[in-house]
């Protein structure tokens, strides 16, 4: 709730406008859809930037430690792209400005790159409060294993790393806590997140995982 308090205050700031998943810095410009399908993952070249929205709404949070649950233990694992332990852009940090792993936005609506890939956009962009539907059935926020600023339904049939059994999402006694856009926070099993669109409101999924249901991992049955 403390991670979605501070995405109100940004909102608040920047006329509900959402922070984007990840921004444009001096090595990665902003672009257009780089995924192969509009039915693939969304992907553009802001991979690796200096810039995420958990690093937007720092000023908010105010406290590192905020970002990680306690009972997360691949919080300092699974560096991404140029690589140390946690959030994919830490390379670019000192070790005290460092974020762990543990919360993630959901992919499946906010990424950057779902309104150029999912619905014809020439660029990447931030998502606006005034796009949803139906704030409390949409997921904002859930909780993460992996060093991505995101997680989307595309993951759900997916394992955190090569020969392990752990799912990408963090569980807690067979399920997850998610919040929602409306800033509820809901404990609910994976498979529930599937059964009322909560991954991408009004909007399509296009990249449809909760048709792998039956492939996730068995923490989340």
């Amino acid at each position: 709730k403390q991670m979605g308090l501070a995405v109100t205050l940004y909102l608040q700031d920047y006329d509900e406008t959402y922070p984007m998943n990840r921004f444009a810095d001096n090595l990665h410009p902003a672009g257009a859809c780089t995924a192969p399908s509009p039915s693939a993952q969304p992907e553009d070249d802001l991979q690796g930037s200096t810039l995420n929205w958990k690093r937007a709404v720092l000023p908010y949070v105010k406290s590192i430690p905020v970002y990680q649950c306690p009972s997360n233990g691949y919080a300092w694992a699974r560096g991404g792209f140029n690589s140390t332990a946690g959030d994919e852009s830490n390379y670019l940090y000192p070790p005290a400005e460092r974020l762990p792993n543990s919360y993630a936005f959901n992919g499946s609506f906010f990424h950057e790159a779902v309104p150029a890939c999912w619905y014809g956009e020439p660029t990447v962009r931030a998502r606006f409060s005034a796009e949803i539907d139906a704030a409390s059935n949409l997921i904002l926020i859930l909780e993460s294993r992996n060093s991505y600023p995101d997680l989307g339904s595309w993951l759900i049939p997916t394992r955190i790393g090569a020969g392990e059994d752990a799912g990408p999402f963090q569980s807690h006694n067979g399920g997850c806590n998610w919040l929602f856009a409306d800033q509820h926070a809901k404990w609910l099993k994976l498979a529930a997140t599937c059964t009322r669109q909560m991954w991408s409101d009004r909007f399509p999924d296009r990249a449809n995982g909760c048709s792998q249901l039956g492939q996730m991992a068995d923490e989340y049955r």
